[in-house]
């Protein structure tokens, strides 16, 4: 008995190796991660100066004239302030129709100042005494021109030859979202840009001088 049990012990331990010999054993693959691509970075136009004109289709727009102040009188003859940490800048906009036909104007959207990594869009302005980019309407006939000036809201550590202005034909901002490091904007949207070139011209005796009595304007 013991015997049998013996041969039919062996007879399957025999089986059972012939078996997981027969098995095929799959080979382990290797999957590579994905490697991470690297981001380009848009590089904005060469920058003109104040004073120069640019010409997208048949309007041309030069910014010649950059202010600040810590406060201005708005129309209604009441005395503006920013809010703290922050300054008024002012930026006067010239426009001609160099074409045959009538066009339409850009709005205030359509221009921006870059401040480190951060895109400022204009605000409701109106001082006393200045024409207001806002109310020099919606069209501009061949030959016609216009000017006039946008507010903007900077930090009060920005200064002139920190920031850049910037006119977008097409659209309303320069990068992705209002704050974009890097300014990553689409190769096919129109950009021109100005570098601000400060000269101090002080209005006022010295111990009278405030930002607000400070005019910056293009070099001559």
């Amino acid at each position: 008995m013991k015997k049998i049990s013996s041969i039919l012990f062996i007879g399957l331990f025999l089986l059972t190796a012939c078996s997981s010999a027969g098995e095929s054993v799959a080979p382990t693959v290797a999957v590579a991660s994905p490697q991470p691509t690297a981001t380009a970075v848009k590089v904005l136009p060469t920058p003109s100066s104040p004073g120069d004109s640019i010409t997208s289709r048949d309007l041309q727009v030069s910014m010649d004239q950059a202010e600040i102040s810590d406060s201005f009188i708005n129309e209604f003859g009441s005395l503006r302030e920013p809010s703290v940490g922050q300054k008024f800048l002012w930026v006067h906009v010239l426009l001609k129709n160099v074409g045959n036909d009538e066009i339409t104007l850009p709005t205030a959207e359509n221009f921006s100042v870059l401040y480190a990594d951060s895109e400022i869009k204009p605000i409701y302005g109106h001082r006393q005494g200045y024409a207001d980019f806002t109310d020099l309407g919606s069209t501009l006939f061949p030959e016609q021109e216009l000017d006039g000036w946008l507010r903007f809201d900077i930090p009060d550590t920005a200064n002139l030859n920190d920031l850049w202005f910037v006119f977008l034909p097409t659209s309303v901002q320069v990068g992705v979202s209002p704050s974009s490091p890097n300014y990553p904007y689409a190769e096919n949207k129109p950009t021109y840009v100005w570098k601000f070139e400060p000269k101090i011209k002080v209005i006022g005796s010295p111990v009278q001088k405030s930002w607000g009595e400070i005019v910056f304007t293009s070099s001559t």
